[in-house]
């Protein structure tokens, strides 16, 4: 006999919007330090997608292409994957001359404003306890080199605690290049400028 109501199929879990757990294991358990970064997070790249859009309209690729290539790795570093996934497909998409970019942008802006809701809703916990500064290492450009190469989330606070001693091996110019590339998760740029001769005093 058949039933009028059959069960239904088992639901598939849904891709989170964010992995906060994935997140604290890629700082190695260090939980109040990912929480910092997602605010940080939630600051920089709030506007992102309407940068995007901006430089689209205006005809510039090439802007629009760097700027989902580098919230594709900004949502990476912080577990977010259904918007790491929107990032790196329109980044492959401008990347190989897709013009028509639109659809890809708008599965971009909803992944970044459902990320953004649940930073939100997350801010108050970061904010309930304000951790302690991050003291440098005795050995600051030894040890933030080391985070560099293995893509460490942990180089934004290094290069902050650290200033008086990258400031003197980079001078002003650079430390400020190098505060740069290290929030845009640029290790790359952020290394090459890390070893750069130390400016003479």
């Amino acid at each position: 006999m058949t039933r009028d109501n059959p069960d239904p199929p088992p639901l598939v879990p849904a891709t989170p919007v964010l992995d906060s757990e994935a997140g604290v294991e890629r700082l190695m358990g260090n939980r109040a330090l990912y929480l910092r970064i997602l605010a940080r997070f939630g600051n920089d790249y709030r506007d992102a997608a309407a940068a995007i859009r901006g430089a689209l309209a205006a005809h510039d690729t090439d802007v629009a292409q760097r700027l989902a290539h580098t919230l594709k790795g900004a949502s990476g570093m912080i577990e977010a994957p259904v918007l790491h996934a929107a990032a790196q497909a329109l980044d492959d998409a401008l990347r190989g001359g897709r013009r028509d970019a639109g659809p890809l942008v708008l599965q971009l802006e909803a992944a970044l404003a459902a990320l953004l809701r649940e930073l939100d809703a997350m801010k108050m916990l970061a904010a309930a306890r304000p951790p302690a500064a991050m003291p440098p290492p005795a050995n600051a450009l030894s040890e933030l080199r080391t985070m560099l190469e293995i893509g460490d989330g942990a180089a934004v606070e290094l290069v902050a605690a650290a200033h008086g001693e990258l400031r003197a091996h980079l001078g002003e110019r650079d430390y400020a290049a190098l505060s740069a590339a290290v929030e845009n998760f640029d290790y790359e740029r952020a290394l090459l400028l890390l070893n750069l001769p130390k400016r003479p005093g």
